[in-house]
């Protein structure tokens, strides 16, 4: 303020002086000798709009009432009256858009055209309209009555994958709605309570298995007797049944126990085969038996070996 009356002060005197000058000059040339210069003793003064003369000096008073050109408000600081963001007060043409730091932030106005503090929802004219959202309470864009039932609630009804299981739908029609259907046997579905035993539709026929009641597959009378039943007795099947004995069959009886005489007082005697053929209760000497293989009573291909261990292992 201080340096803007200085200015008009100036202007002021300027003003003046251009003004007289044409006295002066006349002055002059009238030939007053009370000075050689042509001017009067007293120069012009020049009043401000305080009221203050400014002399040949140009010292001025401000309106203020300072006389040293410097603002009466500052109190003879020698700080200009200009404004300073970041001095810690807000005054003069500071405000909270060219000078947050004193004046603080500017508190949102929506309709300032800028997008502070705010959002699409609840200034669209600074920020931009909102874009489309599940929930906006519009239907609109992609959705629909199954992606977005809050917006889009009509349309959808008794349709399945519309979350309500209707009248015309079964867990069979619309799972998505009513839910999977319970496991029964016949659906198709061999599930986790259902086995080729009771439910063959779904899970398929049993492999064979001994103790199914079915002699099926590779199953024998002698690899399952509990479903192909008790097999009929013959020789060779470890089993002494029926009219076998050890003279018919001795891999399933054993051998005969040896019955054949000795001759313990005869030093000659000293072999089983030294008995005549077809001895009693002697086997051996039979045809077949090991001392007369061929049958033809000679010996001739007998073991007389086994013959003569025998005899020594019973008679010696």
């Amino acid at each position: 303020m201080a340096r803007s009356g200085q200015k008009s002060a100036a202007r002021s005197l300027l003003g003046l002086l251009l003004s007289t000058l044409p006295a002066v000059i006349a002055g002059g040339c009238g030939g007053d000798d009370s000075s050689s210069s042509g001017f009067s003793a007293s120069a012009p003064t020049i009043t401000n709009s305080a009221g203050a003369s400014a002399g040949t000096d140009a010292t001025e008073t401000d309106t203020t009432g300072g006389s040293d050109g410097t603002s009466g408000t500052q109190g003879g600081t020698g700080e200009t009256g200009d404004e300073q963001c970041g001095n810690g007060i807000c005054d003069g043409q500071e405000y909270c858009v060219n000078c947050p730091a004193d004046c603080g932030p500017c508190t949102p106005v929506c309709g300032d055209a800028i997008c502070s503090g705010e959002d699409c929802s609840s200034c669209a004219d600074d920020c931009g309209a909102c874009d489309p959202y599940c929930g906006d309470g519009a239907c609109n864009g992609d959705e629909t009555c199954f992606s977005c039932p809050a917006d889009c609630n009509v349309g959808c009804e008794g349709v399945c994958g519309d979350n309500a299981c209707g009248a015309d739908e079964d867990c069979s029609s619309c799972a998505q709605d009513c839910g999977e259907c319970p496991a029964a046997c016949g659906d198709n579905t061999c599930d986790a309570d259902e086995t080729c035993v009771n439910c063959k539709q779904d899970c398929g026929e049993c492999p064979p298995i001994c103790g199914d009641a079915k002699c099926t597959g590779g199953e024998t009378c002698m690899s399952c007797e509990n479903d192909c039943g008790s097999c009929a007795p013959f020789c060779g099947d470890g089993k002494c049944t029926g009219d076998e004995d050890c003279k018919s069959c001795e891999g399933d009886c054993g051998e005969c126990p040896n019955l054949c005489p000795c001759k313990p007082n005869d030093p000659n005697f000293s072999n089983f085969c030294h008995w005549p053929p077809n001895t009693a209760n002697c086997p051996m000497t039979s045809a077949g038996g090991y001392c007369d293989p061929n049958g033809d009573q000679s010996y001739d291909d007998g073991d007389w070996d086994k013959g003569w261990s025998e005899y020594q292992a019973s008679c010696v």
